[in-house]
């Protein structure tokens, strides 16, 4: 845009903002008049009552309808000025200060009757006339020649029949009458910048508000877009997994065969910094998968009673050797039977992580891992004798890609997504996790996870352990042949008749012919047709079906409409073991657990 381009631009800008102005100096003056009617009236019917007595009735009866007739003409005229936008607005000003002009002068003439008046009633008077035109000040300033066209019809005759009465008090009067008109106009033109600065600072406010709306609008579209991206390649991390590490798995193999020919030497130090190296990557690759799984929210906890010290016991067992090898002692302490409602795996993993590090960051010293009640919780302690953390620092470890001391411990680093995993895992869990921790003090991550209703646990073991559906006859309703050949196998191998459609056309016709007890659905048919859809059907035949749902979906919302249909719900893959349990619960002896 060049510099004429950008005059012409200012200038229309700015004559927007000049003809807004009009149209808002018009509109005040409106609204005065509109609102000042029986004011007006009521000050005319007391002109008129001073008058009357000294001047002839008629004259003061015909001002009197005057001012009123002259008043409501203009209120209304106003009124439809500011209505009219087809007209330019210069024009309907000017119109507005020819009508203050008139009713000026029907106010203004009201001096007239000073001249058949006694001095008193002139005095009266006079305070009336001059209160009238000061009163232009609010209702006329906002454009300055409709404040002169109203006050000086009143003012100057006012001063003038003052002055016609040549004599030392009538000058002093009119004088004052002057004097008092100039002060107004003063306060008119005060009055008329005050009104223009609001108005600037008005479209200031408005021109500001629009552009940080603009901007709002900007960086919320920015943040949109980094979260689709972000999600987008959350989802694409977590698809891609086995894409990712079958290159490793080939690694990892080839290394592992060099390391068996026992090659020594430089080579065959070189073949173990590659194993170490590989390990790494692997490590970081398996940390930034389980990243972009709970991200991208494709991981749902599985609820269940877990005993706590059995999952201690084996985590202890499984890092034990690798902290040996590091110098460090490990203790295992978790009172038996102590039992937990959570995902065993997710919990496992966070435990896991949590040793991980320990082991990582400890120089030497030991590592404990205990459990133990604490009210309705179970509270599990993973605690080291390493350097520990400041308490201003507690909050950083969680956060991705953060090592607070970036020096290994024994030539062990760490890529500082351990605890980052670990607190998403809570969040999923919704289980508390706290750390204390000090410089010299070691550090303790802390996890406080739900108590199992032991009688609640036990009924569902023995449930579980008691199941049967000898000579049960099921419904197995799955678009794939393949897969409902297995379920029949399955079935029978469980003494149990299995009757399978592929869809839930077929399964309709069979439910009224067959004692068919409960049904296994798939929940993604083809034709995209849902496993609840045709439940919906199947249970118009036969109202209260027992069934168990199974799908590959790792989504909140089926689990949901599980929930909703009083459905178990399977996950993909299932043994034959959960899938007669859960027949057998359906049938009538409890909730089958979720996998």
């Amino acid at each position: 845009m060049n510099l004429d381009q950008r005059t012409t631009v200012t200038a229309a800008a700015e004559g927007d903002d000049a003809s807004e102005l009009d149209e808002r100096r018009l509109q005040v003056i409106a609204d005065q008049a509109k609102g000042l009617r029986w004011q007006i009236a009521a000050t005319a019917l007391v002109v008129s009552a001073i008058a009357w007595p000294q001047v002839p009735i008629a004259i003061v009866a015909a001002w009197l309808l005057a001012v009123i007739a002259v008043r409501e003409a203009r209120s209304a005229l106003l009124g439809r000025l500011t209505v009219d936008l087809a007209r330019p607005i210069g024009e309907r000003l000017r119109t507005t200060v020819r009508s203050n002009v008139l009713l000026g002068a029907c106010n203004g003439s009201a001096a007239l009757f000073m001249i058949g008046l006694d001095p008193v009633r002139d005095a009266i008077l006079t305070m009336i006339l001059v209160s009238w035109g000061a009163g232009a000040v609010s209702t006329s300033s906002t454009v300055m020649r409709a404040f002169m066209a109203y006050a000086s019809p009143i003012f100057l005759p006012t001063a003038a029949i003052w002055f016609a009465g040549a004599d030392a008090l009538g000058f002093a009067v009119g004088g004052l009458v002057l004097m008092f008109f100039g002060v107004q106009i003063r306060f008119a033109r005060r009055n008329l910048e005050t009104f223009e600065e609001s108005f600037r600072i008005r479209q200031e406010n408005i021109a500001l508000a629009r552009s940080l709306a603009a901007e709002r609008e900007q960086l919320a579209a920015a943040r949109d877009a980094a979260v689709r991206a972000d999600q987008e390649k959350s989802r694409f991390l977590a698809t891609a997994s086995h894409d990712l590490r079958q290159p490793l798995q080939a690694m990892s193999l080839n290394v592992g065969a060099l390391q068996r020919q026992a090659v020594g030497g430089e080579p065959g130090e070189i073949v173990d910094d590659v194993a170490l190296s590989l390990a790494q990557l692997r490590s970081m690759l398996d940390a930034l998968l389980d990243l972009s799984k709970l991200d991208a929210g494709m991981v749902v906890p599985q609820l269940r009673p877990v005993q706590i010290d059995r999952l201690l016991a084996a985590l202890a067992a499984s890092v034990r050797a690798l902290a040996s090898d590091r110098g460090l002692a490990l203790h295992c302490r978790c009172a038996p039977g102590l039992t937990a409602h959570t995902d065993p795996e997710l919990l496992r993993r966070m435990l896991a992580n949590l040793l991980d590090n320990a082991i990582k960051f400890t120089a030497s010293g030991a590592i404990e891992l205990t459990a133990e009640a604490r009210g309705n919780q179970v509270a599990i302690e993973v605690r080291d004798s390493g350097a520990g953390i400041a308490p201003e620092h507690h909050q950083r470890v969680f956060e991705d890609l953060v090592q607070l001391d970036p020096r290994p411990v024994r030539g062990v680093s760490g890529h500082g997504l351990g605890l980052g995993i670990v607190r998403r895992l809570a969040k999923v869990l919704q289980i508390e996790l706290e750390l204390d921790s000090a410089p010299g003090r070691g550090s303790t991550f802390r996890l406080c996870v739900p108590v199992e209703d032991a009688n609640a646990h036990l009924a569902a073991e023995t449930a579980s352990d008691g199941w049967s559906i000898d000579g049960r006859s099921v419904l197995v309703l799955d678009d794939d042949p393949m897969v409902r050949g297995a379920y029949a196998h399955a079935l029978a191998s469980m003494n149990c008749r299995a009757i399978t459609a592929a869809d839930v056309d077929e399964a309709s016709r069979q439910l009224p012919g067959q004692a068919i007890e409960a049904a296994v659905v798939d929940y993604q048919l083809a034709g995209g047709t849902t496993g609840f859809d045709a439940l919906s059907r199947l249970r118009g035949l036969k109202p209260q079906l027992p069934a168990v749902m199974v799908t590959a979906a790792n989504d909140p919302a089926v689990d949901a409409q599980a929930a909703s249909h009083g459905v178990q719900l399977l996950h993909k893959p299932v043994d034959a073991a959960t899938l007669g349990r859960a027949i057998a619960l359906a049938l009538g002896r409890g909730t089958a657990p979720s996998r």
